[in-house]
């Protein structure tokens, strides 16, 4: 069994909001086990079990539509498709347009893939 401790900045802030996953996600659950799961899944964990107030985007699950993106160790990469490890950072991809928690405002993103 892997030990997962995630580490997300939900304000902005300089405080780091940290989660530890279950060691045996099936006594929460959750098939399988944590090995190969998405960044998207713990998420969604945490929002479902420990946090409701948690707040982040999920759509297609499969890094076509790059709503979930998110900023992971300082890299913008999408959630859906970004392998689960122990101790990585999950913040917004950019503070100046956080809403809340991991999402940001897509209207510029919106946009852009209309035009």
């Amino acid at each position: 069994m892997t030990h997962i401790r995630l580490r997300l900045n939900r304000d902005g802030s300089e405080e780091i909001a940290r989660f530890d996953l279950p060691d045996d996600p099936a006594e929460s659950g959750i098939s399988g086990t944590w090995e190969g799961a998405s960044v998207s899944t713990a998420l969604q964990y945490l929002q479902r079990k420990v946090d409701p107030s948690l707040a982040y985007v999920l759509s297609c699950r499969r890094g076509l539509c790059d709503l979930c993106a998110v900023r992971i160790d300082g890299k913008v990469e999408t959630a859906c498709t970004t392998p689960l490890r122990d101790g990585m950072l999950i913040e917004p991809t950019r503070a100046s347009l956080q809403l809340r928690d991991t999402v940001v405002e897509l209207s510029l993103v919106r946009r852009h893939r209309v035009a």
